[in-house]
């Protein structure tokens, strides 16, 4: 259950605490003190999608922290969800589930579960196990004839059932698209199969290797920069030693005529040095470069095969858009499909009687679904009819229309939709065309009392859903709740006195001024408070003293055992209380 409520900055709530009880829990005050923004702080503890305009002006961020004890049928569901998205679930015994959510006015929020960051999908998976809401508005998805199944299989318990009817049907239906798929290709076979043959023979052809486009692009590179060089070599020795004006012979030619000379000059004889060491050193690079050109003798063929070969293994990476590495499981691949169409027929036989098998599969389970629900509708009907008699509507009948077994779906062959009539002689319609608001707001109500017991969330959330209804039926749908409360813990959100007389705690949302600002205040009563809060629902402003007889009458009369309670509605004949006329 909802241990503990803190709300910060979200519209008119500054900074609001509320520790619930178990039981009834019921909200009051006057419309628009902001009871259903509270209602609304624990639709976002729920996983709803948050609006930066929710945040109240003048700060940037709202908070939510929220503490939950969860029942032990939802624990265990808790455990199996918090492992799944790697969340340690060591303080659930301790603390329960705490969870913060956090929104800012730029749209953006963060929300922790157990002081763990969590994304709103997974917030929203477990708020599903902690709580669930209840609306004034919510009546309208049993208009929803596709929420009828649902409500039907929860109430069957057909939860097991269904799941193993869902991965048939998934099976299923994959060997059906894989066998429409393979009909498809059947029809232009021939064009592929050619064409599969050629690419095969190609890669086939070429028999790239793992790790040899990487290893030949490294050699090719190596071998060109070898070439290159023994070309400059070849080019240098040439140059200096034996081309016809080799630099060597120029050399020797000058040193020729230097020697040659006459006369005694320190000049000509620095230059005779000079040229007798530029020789030798142009002598000795030349002999250098012809060692170095003989070092490099390479295959121009070799160089002219490993080019090829790389453009061959780049012209097959660029056509099939894949590395070369990957080409031989495109080969894979390619071979798989090709032996596929070569056997199109043998596959189209197999994978027909695969499909026949998985859809005789999914039949079956279909019609266990169908018996189960056949067999839990009438149950579902009567038990709906208890629950809106006792909601002053004795004499409304429903009764659980299943037609199929029609074309397998998601959740099996069947149609189900709800028929109803509220009054006798009225014959059986369906209920999104023949009941009312006020009708289908107490069928929701009937619903939620039928299905308490395979319910696993612990608080459940009612927000004005008695709208419409007043007087005994009011009265009804308050020991419904109280009745619920029994199981669950249950907060209700209220205008009508008569329900809120069943309250084990009675929170006033309050409307108030401070700083010049409005704000919202919640506030736990106390008993007298209570009868006073009643009166004023009853008499409105001006609280009399026979608004607060009548309040005093609704809580005993609420606390009473349910035969007490009767005898005193049948009461004293005296203790008449005169209704307070409108001004």
């Amino acid at each position: 259950m909802l241990t503990y409520l803190r709300i910060r900055g979200l519209a008119l709530l500054e900074d609001v605490s509320v520790e619930l009880a178990p039981g009834l829990n019921v909200l009051t005050g006057e419309t628009g003190a902001g009871k259903s923004i509270i209602v609304g702080a624990l639709s976002l503890l729920r996983g709803a999608r948050a609006r930066g305009e929710q945040v109240r002006e003048g700060r940037e961020a709202a908070e939510i922290d929220a503490q939950f004890e969860p029942t032990e049928p939802s624990r265990t569901r808790l455990v199996e969800v918090f492992a799944r998205h790697g969340l340690s679930d060591a303080s659930m015994a301790d603390e329960g589930v705490v969870v913060h959510r956090s929104l800012s006015r730029a749209g953006r929020g963060r929300t922790t579960l157990q002081s763990t960051l969590v994304t709103q999908a997974v917030l929203a998976e477990i708020g599903e196990e902690l709580i669930d809401i209840c609306s004034q508005h919510e009546h309208h998805f049993l208009t929803h004839t596709a929420r009828h199944l649902e409500v039907l299989d929860a109430y069957a318990g057909n939860e097991g059932e269904l799941a193993e009817y869902r991965k048939r049907y998934l099976a299923w239906r994959g060997v059906l698209d894989e066998l429409a798929s393979l009909r498809e290709r059947a029809a232009a076979r021939e064009q592929r199969v050619d064409y599969l043959r050629f690419q095969i023979d190609e890669i086939e052809a070429a028999r790239p290797e793992r790790g040899e486009y990487e290893q030949l692009r490294r050699r090719v590179a190596l071998l060109r920069d070898a070439r290159r060089w023994a070309e400059f070599a070849r080019d240098a020795h040439a140059a200096l030693y034996e081309a016809d004006d080799a630099i060597a012979g120029r050399i020797s030619a000058l040193l020729d005529r230097v020697r040659g000379g006459q006369g005694d000059s320190t000049q000509l004889d620095l230059i005779e040095e000079q040229l007798g060491v530029a020789r030798v050193a142009c002598e000795e690079a030349a002999r250098a470069a012809s060692r170095f050109s003989e070092e490099l003798q390479i295959d121009p063929v070799d160089v002219e095969a490993a080019e090829d070969r790389l453009h061959e293994l780049d012209r097959l990476r660029r056509k099939h858009g894949v590395d070369v590495d990957e080409l031989a499981d495109r080969l894979a691949r390619m071979r798989a499909e090709l032996e596929q169409l070569e056997h199109a027929d043998e596959h189209l036989l197999t994978l027909g009687r695969r499909c026949a098998e998985l859809e005789g599969d999914c039949r079956a389970s279909a019609a266990r679904l169908h018996g189960a629900r056949a067999g839990a509708g009438k149950g579902l009907a009567r038990a709906l009819e208890a629950e809106l008699a006792a909601l002053h509507m004795p004499r409304a009948r429903l009764s659980v229309e299943i037609t199929g077994p029609d074309e397998l779906g998601p959740s099996g062959a069947d149609h189900v939709e709800f028929l109803f009539s509220a009054n006798p002689g009225e014959p059986l319609a369906p209920l999104r065309r023949v009941a009312s608001g006020g009708e289908l707001s107490r069928v929701l109500l009937a619903l939620k009392g039928v299905l308490a017991a395979q319910d696993r969330v612990a608080t459940y959330v009612f927000d004005e859903v008695d709208a419409g209804v007043g007087g005994a039926v009011a009265e009804a749908i308050g020991r419904r709740l109280h009745h619920a409360a029994a199981q669950h813990q249950v907060l209700c959100v209220t205008h009508l006195p008569q329900i809120a007389a069943f309250a084990d705690a009675h929170f006033r949302v309050d409307k108030i001024q401070r700083g010049g600002r409005t704000l919202t205040e919640v506030v736990r009563l106390t008993e007298a408070e209570r009868t006073d809060e009643l009166a004023r629902m009853l008499g409105g402003a001006a609280v009399g003293a026979s608004a607060r007889e009548h309040a005093a009458a609704l809580l005993r009369q609420a606390s009473a055992r349910p035969d007490d309670a009767k005898a005193m509605r049948r009461g004293p004949r005296t203790a008449k209380v005169t209704p307070r006329k409108r001004a």
